[in-house]
């Protein structure tokens, strides 16, 4: 931006602050970078929709839009060792229109294991007190969220 050029404001508010400090020759300039921050932690609920005698939370997913991803991700962070997986309706379905990702691919990229339409018999099988060995001092939100989790190990 050129000295002389204007900047583009959001509400007439900041304009005429602008326009004072621009009189005043305060030095002030608009908008100038982007600052990172960080939300507070929340607490909220989740219910799994099934529970298999062996403790396996299954999830049943049609639609899967970004907030609902995003929740699943900080569930498992905040219980690293509770098991959560997927049973899709079309696990071929891509999570956004233009994506080339499919339901699948962001299971098994963010370390879910998943089916589709049915649970599978193996999963029925499974011993009990099968569960990841992680603790909440190996795990972060924010890591998952990047996909830099690591390898999961089983009990």
């Amino acid at each position: 931006m050129s000295k002389k050029s204007r900047p583009v404001f959001r509400s007439k508010f900041e304009e005429r602050v602008y326009e004072d400090s621009t009189h005043r020759e305060i030095g002030a300039v608009y908008e100038p970078y982007k600052i990172d921050y960080t939300v507070p932690e929340l607490t909220k609920r989740y219910i799994p929709d099934f529970i298999l005698p062996n403790g396996i939370c299954i999830e049943c997913k049609g639609w899967f839009p970004l907030k609902d991803r995003k929740k699943m991700i900080f569930v498992r962070s905040s219980n690293p060792t509770l098991d959560i997986r997927f049973v899709f309706m079309d696990a071929g379905v891509r999570i956004r229109k233009r994506s080339k990702t499919t339901l699948g691919d962001w299971a098994t990229k963010s370390g879910f294991m998943w089916a589709n339409e049915t649970i599978p018999q193996s999963w029925v099988n499974e011993k009990k007190n099968k569960c990841k060995k992680r603790t909440h001092q190996d795990v972060h939100h924010r890591l998952y969220l990047t996909g830099d989790y690591g390898d999961y190990t089983w009990a």
